[in-house]
């Protein structure tokens, strides 16, 4: 008959209960290892996807550009791709007026005050001409994913880039396009922005990282 020994009992409820202790702590510490290796590796793909939806967009607008200068230059007809600032939204316009004294104006210009007007048969001044949604499903407003927003656009005929509201780019049926660029970057990361510039003497657009500036711009334009 085996002798029970209250020592040797009490001793081994001791390690038992330094075991349990141990293995408790270990486990502790994978489980925050884990979690830490996730959390990081979360981090790090939502950066890349950020970065990648830069870039696509940025892709985007360049290539509705070289659309633009061809349905223009095909079509005889102005178009325009409209930049909301505020809605980080773009989309394609189309002149609805073919009158070609017209056709490489800028919306606005040749309305100058006191000149004379050609009036119908009820003296009524026609319209100026406007521009309508472009047809084409590759121009209709397309709106920017989340966390990615303009950040600022200028043309030829602005003195500073534009922050807020609308901006224009202006392609003619002759084959000129309004000089210009487009900033896209990611809203939580002020650092990462896209520069789409446009290229008149070409009808495209190009894109590189960084945000061009209007001193440097300029200098390229001269």
């Amino acid at each position: 008959m085996a002798v029970s020994d209250p020592g040797f009992a009490a001793l081994r409820a001791r390690r038992g209960r330094r075991g349990d202790a141990g293995f408790t702590l270990i486990e502790l510490v994978v489980v925050m290892v884990v979690m830490a290796v996730v959390t990081v590796t979360v981090v790090i793909g939502i950066g890349n996807i950020r970065g990648a939806n830069v870039d696509t967009e940025a892709g985007q607008l360049a290539a509705a550009v070289r659309y633009l200068y061809n349905l223009s230059v095909l079509n005889g007809r102005n178009y325009r791709l409209i930049v909301d600032l505020d809605s980080h939204a773009w989309w394609g316009e189309a002149q609805d007026s073919r009158d070609p004294c017209k056709q490489f104006l800028l919306p606005g210009e040749g309305e100058e005050e006191g000149r004379e007007v050609d009036e119908d048969d009820e003296g009524n001044a026609p319209p100026p001409a406007a521009f309508g949604a472009a047809k084409s499903a590759l121009l209709q407003k397309r709106e920017l994913p989340k966390g990615i927003a303009f950040v600022g656009a200028m043309t030829s005929h602005q003195s500073d880039i534009e922050r807020k509201g609308q901006v224009h780019l202006n392609f003619f049926p002759n084959g000129s396009v309004e000089a210009g660029f487009v900033l896209i970057g990611d809203s939580d990361d002020d650092s990462d922005v896209v520069t789409v510039e446009v290229l008149p003497l070409q009808g495209t657009a190009r894109v590189y990282n960084g945000e061009l500036t209007v001193d440097d711009w300029l200098d390229q334009e001269r």
